[in-house]
């Protein structure tokens, strides 16, 4: 009998400690803190600064690869002229033949350059 009693009594009390719980839950779910209120608009303007962020990444990455392709440019450009200079002088073949390949690999250079300034647009 003493351990229905016992029973009894902590089964009631445990009730009572849970709905106390349930009830100061729910006032807490439904009654939003100015703390919280702050919290979220900070995190609001964070991603709001984030995406700035990202878009001024986007806005320098495009223009690093343009100023690239700029330069892969003025390289193409010098490799042509010193070409050029040298078929004027009446260089050697062989050297005539390094200024081609140089001009070769500076327009290819220059592509590469182009193309990625290009897809660096498109990420803008």
């Amino acid at each position: 009998m003493r351990w229905e009693t016992t029973t009894t009594r902590t089964l009631r009390f445990g009730l009572v400690a849970i709905a106390a719980l349930a009830f100061s839950v729910g006032l807490a779910l439904g009654n939003k803190s100015p703390a919280w209120a702050q919290n979220d608009d900070a995190a609001q303007n964070g991603a709001s600064d984030s995406d700035q962020d990202a878009r001024d990444a986007a806005a320098d990455a495009a223009q690093n690869a343009h100023d690239a392709a700029d330069e892969a440019q003025e390289a193409l450009d010098s490799a042509t002229t010193e070409r050029d200079r040298l078929e004027t002088e009446g260089a050697s073949q062989e050297q005539v033949e390094a200024a081609n390949q140089a001009v070769a690999q500076a327009q290819a250079d220059k592509d590469a350059a182009d193309a990625a300034a290009q897809a660096a647009d498109k990420a803008h």
